[in-house]
């Protein structure tokens, strides 16, 4: 908790009275921290000796929540950055620069949720130069598939062509459930969405109550893994 404890203490010193005073969303900076954090886990990849972060990270808000942040946004963006580079040396993972946080705002989502996506670098010298300034504001974005895990109040972006669900530490997606095989189900790109498939898991995996083997996912699909239900959402373009 130490380099999360540093970001409270940074926020506290500089913007907490300004978050006191003005924004009263119950959205609330160590939240979005906490969350950024587990995006950066989840959307590592392992290469050669090295394991990589990603560091473009997108953090969507309902109409009311950002309207309350936009004053801050600037100022939190480069907080959370600093908080994912300090995350990032803990774990010993390798950033190809210094990550970039952007806020966006989800019709779908109500006062008090958010849902945060993390994306490798892209190697192109604009965006290696883009990702030196700590904190942008999108106007509009392609919304992406993710799942919500147990009801989280944040979620986890499907990206690639395969998200593995299991134990395993290496997982994409690690549930810590002893009625959860190793590599238990996976989220494999299907066209333009996504289908859920069981990897010859010992319990089985179900889709809205049914065994199975491997199905399409619709919006708000529930998929069932030991005691873990993720909702699926469809990308919205």
């Amino acid at each position: 908790m130490g380099i999360l404890s540093d970001f409270e203490d940074r926020i506290a010193g500089g913007i907490e009275g300004l978050f006191a005073g003005a924004f009263r969303s119950p959205v609330q900076p160590v939240e979005l921290a906490k969350a950024l954090g587990k995006a950066m886990d989840n959307g590592r990849a392992v290469g050669v000796g090295k394991v990589y972060a990603p560091v473009s990270y997108t953090i969507a808000l309902s109409a009311e929540d950002e309207a309350k942040l936009r004053s801050f946004e600037a100022t939190l963006g480069g907080e959370l950055a600093t908080y994912l580079v300090d995350h990032a040396n803990e774990r010993r993972y390798e950033l190809a620069s210094r990550p970039v946080v952007d806020f966006v705002t989800h019709r779908d989502l109500k006062l008090g949720r958010f849902r945060v996506s993390a994306a490798l670098a892209e190697t192109g010298p604009d965006q290696a130069a883009e990702a030196d300034t700590p904190h942008r504001r999108q106007t509009s974005v392609t919304e992406i598939a993710t799942v919500t895990v147990n009801d989280m109040n944040h979620d986890v972006a499907l990206r690639g062509e395969q998200i593995v669900i299991g134990r395993l530490s290496d997982a994409q997606i690690q549930i810590t459930d002893a009625n959860v095989s190793r590599r238990h189900a996976a989220f494999i790109k299907i066209d333009d969405g996504w289908a859920i498939q069981d990897l010859d898991s010992t319990n089985g995996t179900r889709l809205n109550g049914q065994p199975v083997k491997q199905a399409r996912l619709h919006d708000g699909d529930i998929v069932e893994i030991g005691l873990t239900r993720l909702t699926y959402h469809e990308a919205r373009r």
